[in-house]
């Protein structure tokens, strides 16, 4: 979906290149999983935004939508950095909410 979305605004040479910085052993270590977790009450209203974006071009919004809903499953996590892994997980799991 990057990719199409990318090349629907001409930016697709540069979404590989950033991609090309990334760590290849990103899905190798899970503990960073505490510090996602804690940022990711950013990250759920630019999920929305991202859907919007892929709606526009006529592309499905699903899986964006999703990551937004898999991000507000952390809103309790935000801006702590320090949680046990498993704490983490247990929240993605149950799916608990602030509201």
């Amino acid at each position: 979906m990057s990719h199409a979305l990318a090349n629907s605004h001409g930016v697709a040479d540069l979404l590989t290149a950033e991609a090309q910085r990334m760590p290849s052993d990103f899905l190798s270590d899970p503990r960073p999983l505490s510090g996602v977790a804690a940022r990711a009450w950013r990250r759920a209203p630019e999920m929305h935004e991202v859907a919007e974006s892929l709606r526009a071009s006529g592309l499905p919004p699903q899986m964006a939508e999703a990551s937004a809903a898999v991000m507000r499953r952390w809103e309790k996590d935000k801006d702590q950095y320090d949680p046990p892994l498993a704490t983490v997980l247990t929240h993605l799991r149950d799916g608990f909410h602030a509201h």
